[in-house]
């Protein structure tokens, strides 16, 4: 059974980026063959044997075939040099997580949407506990269900047992360490040393109804993880008071009842999942879609103007938490910080306030002689702990979001993540010194809009699918596409009209917009236009 899942490797993929998402990061990257953007999550900062490949592989034969809108299926087991991963489709909007805790980007969340949100996982987790076998979650929160364009919900790394139980093994060695906060999403018997089950399940189930609802996290007013645990096996519970769960909410005391229920002591308490996801449909009946469309439309709207507000070039940072990216780390507690430093020629960044988290996606695209995820020679590390570095061209190019720290309203809060590796510097106005290109620099001002317009033919006859697809997701995420055009390209019949849209809008937008329509085409492997490029430089 394990031979129907795909494994991918490095030669696989092109133009992998480094993305932060919520309070994690994930790597982003395009998969020629299948020819669509994928999520690849990485599992260990540790080279896997044999044995944990053949497990995963295992696990995600189990859940290859699951058939269910609000699940998120594996597309394939990722090996780079050793460290194992595993693929999923890119989710655009990110994590439930960030739409929870990032207030600046989206200063309101619509009550019928987050009701439709919960309403979603309850029905993929009723999915997943009625299968037969039933396939547990281990540890649902608000970073494993993505959404997708629709803002509709979907559960993410389910059916991962064995990693789910080393993770919880590392994460209960290093308790001091910020991201291991999100152990409190775990029932006080899994905490206890008890086995996991579909009663836990519902208890996460729980905590993440409460956290989406009151947009904070948990017991942030304890101040250590030791003490938040204890007082959770001892029934200590988030608080439902005005304070966190506003008493203008709709339904506020059924959805009361259900979270008092979902995380109650005594597991044989718990709803079962299916009656969430009746109850959770009960409640969504009495919005009806024109209040939900206009919910999402506000959210939509409120979320570009944020983004629209905060352009503007500036340097910055991305703090990784190397937990972040569900790492096992039981023998890594001195884990030497990593920087890597980018040297873009201009950046289409976004300003902010200096103590803002920045949502920026930094493109690593796939050097002849490097790769994408090797080794970094320089940290001396031993025993294959360290986690690979990224490999970024001087020609990357960094769009970043600001973000803000979710709210501070509880007495006693605590920034629940503040451990980084290190950090991802960006400085204006660095030399380019792409090697064997003279695609674009510091004195070839409109020599990207000549490309365009000289290798349209070219250009069109290449253009996939995929490939335009990531160039609008870039182009949108560097704040270089207004949504109006991007609109205007995606309703056009086929590709290659979309494609003649695609240029001529790119023209007219100007040479920043051409330059990185040409340095992504040019960096796909097999690309049509640098053979051609190169066969007939641009003057």
């Amino acid at each position: 059974m394990s031979k129907l899942v795909p494994i991918i490797s490095q030669k696989d993929l092109e133009n992998i980026s480094l993305s932060r998402t919520g309070f994690g990061i994930s790597l982003k990257a395009f998969h020629m063959a299948w020819n669509t953007d994928v999520s690849v999550k990485l599992l260990s900062n540790q080279r896997a044997g044999e044995r944990d490949f053949k497990a995963l592989l295992q696990e995600a034969a189990s859940t290859q075939r699951l058939q269910c809108n609000h699940l998120l299926p594996l597309l394939g087991v990722c090996q780079f040099q050793g460290f194992l991963g595993v693929a999923t489709t890119w989710m655009h909007n990110g994590s439930l997580s960030l739409l929870i805790h990032d207030h600046e980007l989206y200063p309101d969340l619509p009550v019928p949407l987050s009701i439709r949100i919960l309403s979603d996982v309850a029905i993929g987790l009723s999915y997943l506990h009625n299968l037969e076998p039933p396939i547990l979650h281990h540890h649902l929160k608000p970073s494993n269900v993505l959404l997708d364009l629709e803002y509709r919900a979907k559960i993410s790394d389910f059916g991962q047992p064995t990693w789910r139980k080393q993770q919880l093994r590392a994460a209960l060695q290093n308790c001091n360490e910020g991201s291991c906060w999100d152990l409190l999403c775990l029932s006080p018997e899994i905490l206890q040393g008890g086995q996991f089950s579909q009663e836990g399940d519902i208890y996460s189930f729980g905590m993440m109804c409460w956290e989406l609802l009151s947009r904070q996290k948990p017991l942030t007013g304890k101040k250590t993880l030791l003490q938040a645990i204890t007082g959770v096996c001892n029934g200590l519970r988030p608080g439902i008071e005005a304070a966190f769960l506003p008493s203008v909410l709709p339904h506020r005391k059924r959805l009361v009842q259900l979270m008092l229920l979902c995380w109650h002591q005594e597991p044989h308490f718990r709803p079962s999942a299916a009656e969430c996801a009746e109850f959770l449909k009960d409640i969504l009946s009495t919005f009806s879609k024109e209040v939900i469309s206009d919910a999402i439309y506000n959210l939509i709207h409120a979320k570009e103007c944020a983004i629209n507000a905060a352009k503007g070039p500036v340097s910055h940072l991305l703090e990784t938490g190397m937990r972040n990216l569900e790492i096992i780390c039981p023998q890594n507690n001195n884990v030497p910080n990593k920087e890597i430093v980018l040297k873009p020629q201009s950046l289409s960044c976004e300003t902010g306030n200096p103590g803002n988290k920045l949502n920026q996606t930094v493109p690593v695209s796939n050097p002849p002689q490097e790769t994408a995820l090797g080794r970094d020679p320089s940290t001396g590390a031993s025993n294959g702990s360290s986690l690979p570095s990224i490999v970024l061209p001087p020609h990357s190019k960094i769009s970043t979001n600001k973000t803000k720290p979710f709210s501070n309203e509880s007495k006693g809060y605590q920034a629940p993540f503040p451990q980084t590796m290190g950090e991802l510097t960006c400085r204006k106005n660095c030399p380019n010194n792409w090697p064997n290109s003279s695609l674009t620099g510091p004195t070839c001002k409109e020599k990207n809009s000549s490309i365009l317009t000289l290798e349209r033919e070219t250009i069109l006859s290449s253009m996939t699918e995929g490939r335009l697809n990531h160039l609008l997701d870039i182009l949108r995420a560097q704040q270089l596409l207004p949504r109006a055009d991007y609109e205007m390209i995606a309703s056009y019949p086929t590709l290659t009209s979309r494609t003649r849209a695609l240029i001529d809008t790119c023209l007219s937008l100007g040479e920043q917009a051409a330059e990185t329509v040409v340095t992504v085409l040019s960096s796909s492997k097999g690309s049509h236009l640098l053979r051609r490029l190169q066969a007939n430089p641009v003057n």
